[in-house]
């Protein structure tokens, strides 16, 4: 079984939950201002036609609690512009997550936080959980999220998450995943993830698939077994490039990278794997980490 369960979740038919709208007629695409209201916001999604874009309200919180529920899933290809805005789930709401996404997205410069995705479809991605098509995550906060798998995002096989000049911080997965799981192919560029926690593997990140980190740092996270930064498994293949995996602790060794998809499974470019405890690297040994 993944590291996530979500194949599983996926074959039991998620995407019936929410009907997928038609799409909208060539040259169709509107752009709608969103008021500094949750409800509004949620309209504005349920209306949404394909390629239409929303521009959220400039340093707006829209909160979500019991009586709003969670935002609609995203059914069709959509971008939102955050604009300094803050999306956030109340504390004392029922636990859901934010974003649900089954079709092509983009979104940028919002902070999304304390989503909590664990009784949520999959039990991943307290921010975002990406079960369809291509998601870009631009100028994000994702922080103080919670699910089983992938605290903060998760991405489901067969889909592509790419993050750039984000920061993911102090998200939770009481499984695998603190700050972001991935089954499928993501990429994360120019980011900081930090301070995240796991309860078992990748208190930073948890790959199965293929994930590559470019000019980023994953710092200061924390598993409570092994791959306090990072865990890659079951066949998965990770990529750091001119990145960080400094300082991140685990219960057990590795502190560091857990790498058990066999040799060559995690390439180091000009990164630097330091400081970890109890170790760096291991089980298979990771070619220019030392312990």
């Amino acid at each position: 079984m993944d590291i996530f369960r979500i194949r599983y979740f996926a074959a039991l038919g998620v995407f019936a939950m929410a009907s997928i709208s038609a799409p909208t007629a060539a040259g169709a695409a509107a752009t709608t201002n969103v008021p500094c209201d949750s409800t509004a916001l949620i309209t504005a999604i349920n209306d949404a036609g394909a390629g239409d874009t929303l521009n959220l309200d400039h340093d707006c919180v829209y909160l979500l609690d019991g009586s709003t529920g969670p935002l609609p899933p995203i059914n069709v290809p959509l971008t939102v512009h955050g604009n300094g805005s803050k999306i956030k789930r109340d504390p004392s709401a029922p636990p859901f997550r934010i974003f649900t996404v089954n079709a092509d997205f983009r979104l940028d410069r919002v902070v999304l936080t304390r989503g909590d995705a664990r009784n949520s479809p999959g039990s991943f991605g307290g921010a975002v959980a990406v079960f369809g098509g291509t998601t870009h995550l631009d100028r994000m906060t994702i922080k103080n999220n919670t699910a089983t798998y992938s605290g903060g995002i998760g991405s489901l096989a067969g889909t592509t998450l790419i993050v750039s000049s984000s920061r993911i911080q102090g998200n939770f997965a009481t499984i695998n995943g603190g700050g972001a799981a991935n089954d499928g192919t993501m990429s994360i560029t120019d980011s900081v993830i930090n301070n995240n926690t796991a309860g078992q593997k990748g208190g930073g990140l948890a790959n199965d698939g293929t994930l590559r980190v470019t000019r980023s740092m994953v710092n200061n996270n924390r598993a409570g077994n092994v791959g306090g930064g990072i865990a890659n498994v079951n066949g998965g293949t990770t990529i750091l490039n001119r990145s960080t995996v400094n300082n991140n602790t685990a219960d057990n060794a590795p502190g560091g990278i857990d790498n058990e998809a066999g040799a060559n499974a995690v390439t180091l470019i000009r990164s630097n794997v330091r400081g970890n405890a109890p170790t760096n690297c291991s089980p298979t040994p990771v070619p220019g980490c030392v312990n």
